[in-house]
């Protein structure tokens, strides 16, 4: 079920449409796998230095986290670069809406890795400033405010500034994969 939402043109940015398509891919089907959704966003910032290998790296043992506790995540992560040089990632990140109510402790489990990973130097930013951060969707409710917020804080990652400097891929995003008793029958 598509809930494509233009609600991006609120940030007065320009906007790479091929990672807006990303966010409403990712969240659309994230959606129509569970009935409550928790959305939420943090930035990582590596040590200077850091090439990305060491996101890639970070990214895999923290999403292997939240699959081991049952939270069963999907994501979208951009690459940015500052006017400084230095390299961090948006991440927006959609959890299980029956297990995680509150974006806490999930800020634990992601700092606790990047420590681990990288070691002294990197650091998570929450993004709270002056909104709140972790909303729950339901799939019954999708021209909810929630829907729209979690949308218009999504589409944060998809502004064009910071990412012209950026080498290679500018993003990634899990694969969802839908759940389905229905029998495709071909004739």
């Amino acid at each position: 079920m598509k809930r494509y939402i233009h609600s991006y043109h609120t940030l007065n940015k320009p906007m790479y449409k091929k990672i807006l398509n990303a966010i409403d891919n990712v969240r659309d089907d994230y959606m129509d796998c569970h009935s409550k959704t928790f959305a939420m966003r943090g930035d990582v910032h590596l040590p200077e230095g850091s090439d990305q290998s060491l996101i890639m790296k970070f990214n895999h043992r923290f999403i292997e986290s939240l699959k081991n506790k049952g939270y069963d995540p999907a994501y979208i992560m951009v690459r940015e670069i500052s006017n400084e040089g230095k390299t961090h990632y948006h991440m927006a990140l959609l959890l299980n809406g029956q297990k995680v109510e509150s974006p806490h402790y999930v800020f634990k489990d992601m700092e606790r890795i990047l420590n681990n990973v990288a070691g002294p130097g990197g650091s998570i930013n929450h993004c709270d400033n002056g909104h709140r951060n972790g909303i729950t969707v339901k799939r019954d409710d999708p021209d909810s405010r929630n829907l729209q917020e979690v949308q218009r804080q999504f589409s944060y990652l998809a502004k064009t500034e910071q990412k012209d400097k950026v080498k290679g891929k500018t993003y990634f995003s899990s694969r969802i994969r839908i759940k389905t008793t229905e029998t495709e029958i071909i004739i």
